[in-house]
C-alpha cells in the first residue's frame, strides 16, 4: 500500500487490513507506525525530484524529459522492492507520479483510488501537462481505479486517452463513532471556545485549502448577519493545513472577516484527533460545504452519520446521491442562494425541506459503515489476485 501516513483516507483502509489479519507492507515518506504493529512493515517509498519545478525551470518539453531520465533510479529501486517483497496486490491511494512509478516498474496487479482532488486539479487552467501526462499513463495502465463518485469515471477516462476500468467505492466510517448525541462534549466544546448561549453555529469543516472555498462561506455568512433574527457564529475547523506558508490562508480569512465587519462572529478551532470529530459535528447546528470542485466528500457520511444537515453547493459528484434529497443543495457560483440557506435556517431553524435525518443516517448505515467497506476491498484484492 502506498499512500500519506499523516491522511486518514489512507491510514483507514491501512486499519481494515491489519485489523483482519492482512501483511501490509506500507510504503511513504513517513512511517505511520514507527514501535511496529502486527502485520504491518514500512518500507521508504523512493523518490525522483523536480516533477514539479523542472519543467518550470527549463521549459515543459526539456524539463519533462530530464525528469524521465532522473526518474529511472526510483523506479528500478522500486522495482527492487517489489521482487523482494512479491505482493499479491499493490495500492496507491492518491494519484500522482508515485503511480506513474509503480506502472513504469511494471507493479502488477495495480489498483489506484482516487480522492477526488488529485484528478480535479489537473483539469485547472495551470495543471501542469506533463503531470497530467504522467497521471494519465497511470489511470490508462491500471488494472482498477475505485472512485468514489460517478463523475469521475468520465474525468479518469478523459486524462487517460481511453476508457479506463473503474470501481465505485466509498471508504465508508466507524458508525458506533459517529452517531448522535455527545451532548456533554459538545456543551464542553462550547464553553472552550466561548461560544454563547443558545447561539446557532454554523461550522465549515472541510480541509484547509483555497480549493474549499472558505472564503465563500465566510462572504455569504457576513451577507447573511444582518437579516439573522437570533445569535450565529461561523466556526472554522483547521484540518490538513499546508505544508508550505500553513498560516498563510487563516491569516488571508482573518483579514477578510475584519474587512467584512464579522470578525467578532468568527471562530477558529484547531485540528482534533478523528475520535473527536463526532464531539466537533455534535456542537455545530449545519454544516456548511461549498467547494469549488470535489468527489464525494466522507464530511457527507459524517454529517449523516451524526443527524447534522449540511447546506452545500450543488456539484457533479453529489448528483443521484442521497445529498440531493437529504441536503440543501445550491447554486456554487451564486453566492446569494448560500447567504439564503443561511438565513432559512438560523431563522426557520431548517435547510430547506427535506427528509428526516434519523431516516438518513438508517441508510448511511446500511450502505457505508466501514466494515461493509473493508469487506469490499478485500473482495476486490481477491478477485484481481486470483489467476484468471
Amino acid at each position: 500500500m502506498i499512500g500519506f501516513s499523516s491522511q486518514i483516507h489512507s491510514m483507514r483502509p491501512l486499519n481494515w487490513l491489519l485489523e483482519r489479519g492482512c501483511r501490509v507492507v506500507f510504503s511513504n515518506g513517513v512511517n505511520p507506525f514507527p514501535d511496529g504493529k502486527e502485520g504491518f512493515s514500512f518500507v521508504r517509498f523512493p523518490k525522483s525530484r523536480g516533477g514539479r519545478v523542472l519543467p518550470k525551470l527549463l521549459g515543459n518539453r526539456v524539463g519533462s524529459a530530464l525528469y524521465e531520465v532522473l526518474a529511472w533510479v526510483p523506479i528500478m529501486r522500486l522495482k527492487m522492492q517489489w521482487k523482494r517483497i512479491r505482493p499479491s496486490i499493490v495500492h496507491v491511494h492518491w494519484v500522482d507520479d508515485r503511480a506513474y512509478f509503480c506502472v513504469k516498474a511494471g507493479l502488477r496487479p495495480l489498483v489506484l483510488t482516487v480522492w477526488g482532488s488529485d484528478i480535479n486539479i489537473l483539469f485547472l487552467p495551470d495543471a501542469n501537462p506533463a503531470a497530467r501526462r504522467r497521471v494519465g499513463k497511470a489511470l490508462a495502465s491500471a488494472d482498477l481505479v475505485l472512485i468514489d463518485s460517478a463523475d469521475l469515471h468520465k474525468k479518469c477516462s478523459e486524462i487517460a486517452g481511453r476508457d479506463v476500468s473503474t470501481k465505485l467505492f466509498s471508504q465508508g466510517i466507524n458508525m458506533a463513532r459517529f452517531r448522535p448525541g455527545y451532548q456533554q462534549e459538545a456543551l464542553e466544546w462550547r464553553q472552550r471556545l466561548d461560544i454563547p448561549t443558545g447561539a446557532i453555529v454554523l461550522l465549515s469543516i472541510r480541509a484547509w485549502l483555497p480549493l474549499y472555498r472558505h472564503e465563500s462561506i465566510l462572504k455569504a455568512f457576513a451577507r447573511a448577519l444582518p437579516q439573522l433574527n437570533s445569535k450565529a457564529v461561523l466556526v472554522f475547523k483547521f484540518l490538513h493545513r499546508p505544508i508550505v506558508n500553513p498560516n498563510l490562508y487563516e491569516n488571508e480569512l482573518r483579514d477578510l472577516a475584519e474587512k467584512l465587519g464579522v470578525a467578532q462572529r468568527v471562530l477558529w478551532m484547531d485540528e482534533v484527533p478523528i475520535h473527536k470529530v463526532p464531539e466537533v459535528y455534535a456542537f455545530a447546528d449545519v454544516i456548511l460545504n461549498y467547494p469549488s470542485m470535489d468527489a464525494f466528500p466522507i464530511t457527507f457520511l459524517e454529517a449523516a452519520a451524526c443527524e447534522r444537515p449540511v447546506i452545500s453547493c450543488r456539484l457533479p459528484a453529489y448528483v443521484g446521491t442521497f445529498a440531493e434529497e437529504y441536503f440543501h443543495l445550491v447554486s456554487p457560483d451564486d453566492l446569494s442562494e448560500l447567504s439564503d440557506a443561511i438565513v432559512e435556517f438560523v431563522n426557520q431553524g431548517r435547510a430547506g425541506s427535506l427528509k428526516p435525518l434519523s431516516e438518513l443516517r438508517r441508510l448511511v448505515c446500511q450502505e457505508y459503515d466501514e466494515k461493509i467497506a473493508a469487506g469490499r476491498l478485500l473482495d476486490i484484492y481477491h478477485e484481481l489476485s486470483s489467476p484468471s
